[in-house]
């Protein structure tokens, strides 16, 4: 009331309200008083995470001495019974992932990420000890069989839950099941096979961002721009090293050129530039050899990724007619666990 007081005076002397005025205003005031501030969101927010911080520790220290528990007994156990453990826990976190999903809060949807995610990778747990133990597969094939359950169950995940680690898990997990299937785990294998599969993936991967197909986008360009880069750093090799590496620069160039130009692809530059600055360096050693020149090389493409930074970033007029804030907005990508 202190400050509200003298915000009265001040109006009863500058003639704004009369003395009349500023009493009924006194009286309404005090006959209603502010009720007593609730707790702030931010302090709120703060609680919600430092809980969810001791949760994952929590979940860490439990999974470490369930990892420590099987190891000693798990020779001991009969295959039925490492069957039905794995299940068990495969079970036992999925249900307690799509439990959590139901919670509205952000911690909640957080945490039934991580563990529908977890579940995933119990779930090739699961098929191993079914492989291996139950059905006898031999190593040629247990590979295949392993990454074909893991792949199976995170786009099972995936759809039912379309979110950035969500999708993250998915693209791992194609990417291993690619791996077994084009070569089996036994088998000797080339740079070229085995970096050409995630490049095509990658490249598919950054099309399907493109579509309303994969969301969200920010997450499915960054990872399918790094998983094609990945792969072209990989086949690098042999009589094929300088046309890889000729690639990965042509491929870095063009994510960083779109990120610039087209506002909605700007997740593009992060795998830009990781392809340019990984790309340029060693294909200019390719072919000439020369350490000075190579140097060179990474100091103008340094210098050119700084150059696309500074345009990217200085606010720039809009021309007359040119998209508004609300096209701004269409621009946002939101990317939730």
């Amino acid at each position: 009331m202190h400050g509200l007081d003298q915000r009265l005076d001040r109006w009863v002397e500058a003639g704004i309200i009369t003395p009349e005025t500023a009493a009924d205003l006194r009286r309404f005031e005090a006959a209603h008083p502010e009720p007593a501030a609730a707790e702030t969101p931010t302090s709120s927010r703060s609680l919600a995470l430092i809980g969810e911080v001791i949760g994952y520790l929590g979940a860490v220290l439990a999974v470490s001495a369930v990892a420590f528990l099987l190891g000693r007994a798990w020779e001991d156990l009969p295959t039925a019974g490492r069957i039905a453990l794995a299940a068990a826990l495969t079970a036992l976190v999925a249900t307690a992932g799509a439990m959590a999903a139901r919670t509205a809060a952000a911690p909640a949807q957080r945490l039934a990420s991580v563990l529908l995610v977890a579940a995933v990778a119990l779930s090739g747990w699961l098929a191993w000890v079914v492989a291996d133990d139950a059905a006898g597969v031999d190593d040629e094939h247990i590979g295949r069989w392993v990454t074909g359950v893991v792949a199976l169950a995170a786009t099972a995940v995936y759809l039912a839950r379309r979110r950035g680690l969500t999708q993250i898990a998915l693209l791992v997990s194609l990417a291993w099941a690619l791996q077994t299937f084009t070569e089996p785990w036994e088998a000797e294998r080339t740079a070229l096979a085995l970096g050409l599969p995630w490049t095509v993936l990658g490249l598919g991967w950054v099309a399907l961002a493109l579509t309303p197909l994969l969301p969200p986008r920010t997450p499915a360009l960054v990872t399918g721009g790094l998983m094609a880069c990945l792969g072209l750093q990989i086949a690098a090799e042999g009589d094929v090293r300088g046309w890889m590496l000729a690639a990965l620069v042509a491929l870095g160039a063009w994510a960083v050129v779109v990120a610039a130009v087209r506002r909605p692809l700007v997740p593009l530059i992060v795998p830009g530039a990781v392809g340019v600055l990984a790309g340029v360096p060693q294909l200019i050693d390719h072919l000439v050899g020369d350490a000075v020149l190579t140097w060179l090389g990474v100091l103008v493409a340094g210098l050119a990724l700084v150059g696309v930074a500074i345009w990217m970033v200085r606010e720039r007029r809009r021309p007359p007619g040119g998209p508004g804030p609300a096209a701004d907005a269409e621009d946002e990508t939101v990317v939730t666990p």
